[in-house]
């Protein structure tokens, strides 16, 4: 790696310094659109959670006072009132979390190495590095593609210590200008820009070659089909899919169906979080969504952690002879068995995932002709050989017959809808 350092400039020119609270959030949360939540570690209890929303004129009095203080925190990304997957609001930036490990040319010769771009900003947390790319702020329907993104950043700097724990959207991270024990949190920021999702899923997950490091204001005509579809994607839908059908029953799981529900979107989460904070987020459900006692949410809970915290540590199950992912995996036909009983008619048509067989073939037969109408129509406007559009050859026929017949070519334009020239030109070779 000391190869490439000589494309490095020097420290004191690798970016801007950034040592306030204020300007950390301001960059971080641009264009703020939901709650970001503060934590304070050794304020008193009941006083080290503050919930900030967009334009919340407290700001600046909050991050002023933070500057100092130890063990301050914010949510890297934004939230419908608390940081559960399912309040998700904004995402805005994808992180790695670098445990003792604090050198930065070590970093950028890392991403020259995997050919990816620079992160944004880098933050020494006072035992390692934070680092950040920014991101144009996201729904939580990109969720999905901003984990597979999580992912390949954590496997690419895992030589340097990424903390494989510290990947979920839910993350809190320090807060620049405060301290950890004693250590001043301090940033440089390489550069202010904002990813779009498009952008940067192909610059660290594309396909096409090598994915090269471009000018980052450069779009895209097309997204890589590398980032197209997974299975944090199809688990999203599922997870998507059990919240509506509880939607449909008034956010209350019928008697009898509470811990299987509970079960599968436990399983759902396994796919984008980490175990510490799968727990929360299961039971958070479990209150909000069934009537369950504590003991019966830990007993439907269980079995989705144990698998989870397994996938977490590297582990393998056999399964057909393959060392898989031990986390669940169900096939259409058995999510939708196990909820069929839930799903009226009514309902099947909102959901994506947790439908039939049958219903996923029919589905697939109407997209076929709708492509097949589509490119009958497009057809319907190419030329044929001898100059004519297929949609007007019956036209241009008729217009013959019609001029064998001795109509002039006003009338016969008239009658056909086409202009006089058209005509003329169908029936020149006409006597």
């Amino acid at each position: 790696m000391a190869a490439h350092r000589n494309y490095h400039p020097l420290p004191n020119q690798l970016g801007l310094g950034l040592d306030l609270p204020l300007s950390h959030y301001e960059l971080l949360h641009e264009k703020q659109r939901g709650v970001v939540i503060h934590w304070e570690r050794k304020a008193p209890e009941g006083k080290r959670w503050i919930k900030i929303k967009p334009n919340d004129p407290r700001i600046p009095e909050i991050f002023r006072y933070d500057q100092g203080r130890e063990d301050i925190f914010i949510t890297v990304n934004e939230f419908d009132g608390w940081r559960f997957i399912r309040l998700l609001r904004s995402l805005r930036s994808l992180y790695v979390d670098l445990d003792d490990y604090t050198d930065v040319y070590g970093v950028l010769d890392a991403c020259t190495d995997a050919q990816i771009p620079t992160p944004n900003i880098i933050v020494a947390s006072g035992k390692g590095l934070h680092l950040y790319w920014l991101l144009e702020p996201l729904p939580p329907k990109a969720l999905p593609v901003w984990q597979r993104c999580q992912d390949a950043l954590i496997r690419i700097f895992r030589p340097l210590g990424s903390d494989a724990a510290a990947k979920d959207c839910t993350r809190l991270l320090r807060v620049v200008g405060t301290r950890n024990k004693g250590e001043e949190v301090r940033a440089i920021v390489l550069d202010g820009h904002h990813w779009s999702l498009r952008q940067i899923a192909f610059e660290i997950l594309g396909t096409e070659g090598k994915a090269k490091v471009r000018d980052i204001r450069v779009k895209r005509k097309t997204p890589d089909k590398a980032i197209q579809g997974s299975i944090y994607a199809r688990w999203h839908l599922v997870f998507q899919d059990l919240l509506a059908i509880s939607g449909h029953y008034g956010h209350h799981i019928p008697e009898g169906y509470r811990d299987k529900w509970l079960f599968l979107i436990g399983v759902a989460l396994s796919w984008f979080t980490h175990p510490e904070g799968i727990e929360d987020e299961i039971v958070g459900l479990a209150h909000h969504h069934t009537d369950l006692e504590q003991p019966e949410i830990r007993q439907a809970m269980q079995p989705v952690l144990k698998r989870a915290l397994q996938a977490a540590q590297g582990h393998t199950i056999e399964w057909n002879g393959q060392k898989v992912d031990p986390r669940y995996r169900f096939r259409r036909q058995t999510l939708y068995d196990w909820m069929s009983d839930l799903i009226p008619p009514t309902l099947l048509p909102n959901l994506r995932a947790i439908i039939p067989n049958e219903e996923q073939k029919r589905r697939e037969q109407a997209r076929q002709s709708a492509r097949n109408r589509a490119k009958e129509g497009r057809y319907a406007t190419q030329y044929t050989l001898d100059g004519v559009t297929v949609a007007n050859e019956e036209k241009r026929a008729t217009a013959r017959l019609l001029r064998a017949k001795g109509w002039a070519y006003r009338k016969i334009a008239a009658e056909l809808g086409v202009s006089g020239m058209t005509v003329c030109r169908w029936c020149s070779d006409v006597t």
